[in-house]
């Protein structure tokens, strides 16, 4: 039977620990639901064996981790476990509540980087011709589309991407990233032509009451959800996602982050810098780009396989 005065102890600890990552680490929302639930499991299993907090040491972590790999715990699930543990031990020793950390000595599970879902280009240009523009709605639609893929921007920075941002003129559009950070992205003729036309047109029918370039039928600005809800639509109607309705989706499971993955990769494929496209995207590191390179090669074997004829033999 799980000790609850244990249990409590872990709980004050996490509560403690928690607040540290809000307050000092700064953390986000989704990183801290995330390290919340792996700790959460990391409690459980604890408590069950009668080990508070501060016992936690190499042994029980090392029996911890292969428990996970037991219940068929994927690797990429047991790193982020690990890894939400290491925060934890880290946390105690610099408040000197442990010596050594049980971790260091013990090497995390290789989590294999999954290749991103991208679609074809004619498959981008049919999702994108999809929705019906002789409706308000359905134009806004449509510019909601052409600026994912043209720009390669996640759903949040399109959402909020306000007209001063928009430049025309330019040939550009600012963006403001994940931490506050800007980055330019160029934009085609013909994605400004479209944009353009919806600002001059429907936008104004929409009468805004924002600054947002994409506003909702009432003139607010569009949201997250709404923003995933018009690329579900679009994904059915045009046949690139089809729903039985037993909530099982066939075909590609599109969501806006295959549009932004299959703007770095259709880049590449046309012989884009690998530096150029890390701008573009906003990613602080290169190699968060370079699997897109790992695309491109996959998409040159796949070309290789079936056209080369010492291939097909």
């Amino acid at each position: 039977m799980r000790d609850p005065f244990l249990a409590r102890i872990w709980d004050d600890h996490l509560a403690e620990w928690k607040d540290h990552l809000v307050l000092e680490r700064n953390l986000s929302p989704r990183t801290l639901e995330g390290y919340g639930a792996d700790a959460c499991r990391l409690r459980d299993w604890m408590v069950d064996r009668g080990c508070d907090p501060y016992q936690v040491d190499a042994s029980a972590m090392g029996q911890f981790l292969s428990d996970l790999a037991d219940r068929g715990l994927a690797p990429r699930s047991r790193a982020r476990a690990r890894s939400a543990a290491s925060n934890l031990f880290n946390f105690q020793m610099s408040r000197s509540q442990r010596e050594r950390h049980p971790l260091e000595d013990t090497p995390g599970p290789k989590a294999s980087m999954p290749l991103p879902n991208i679609l074809s280009i004619p498959e981008v240009l049919l999702l994108l011709q999809a929705p019906d523009t002789s409706t308000p709605l359905g134009e806004r639609d449509g510019v909601l589309l052409e600026i994912l893929y043209a720009t390669g921007m996640r759903v949040s920075e399109v959402v909020g991407l306000r007209l001063q941002d928009w430049l025309p003129d330019q040939g550009l559009v600012r963006v403001l990233g994940k931490g506050d950070k800007e980055r330019v992205v160029p934009l085609g003729r013909v994605s400004i032509d479209r944009v353009e036309g919806y600002l001059a047109g429907v936008r104004n029918h929409l009468k805004p009451r924002c600054d947002k370039v994409l506003v909702n039928y009432r003139g607010g600005a569009l949201s997250r959800t709404a923003a995933w809800m018009i690329l579900d639509k679009w994904s059915r109607l045009s046949g690139l996602q089809i729903d039985d309705g037993s909530g099982r989706k066939e075909g590609h499971r599109i969501h806006p982050h295959i549009l932004r993955h299959s703007f770095a990769t259709h880049l590449l494929q046309g012989g884009a810098d690998l530096r150029a496209v890390q701008e573009m995207m906003g990613h602080a590191a290169l190699s968060t780009t370079e699997i897109y390179t790992h695309l491109d090669i996959a998409t040159l074997r796949e070309v290789h396989a079936t056209a080369h004829p010492r291939a097909r033999s």
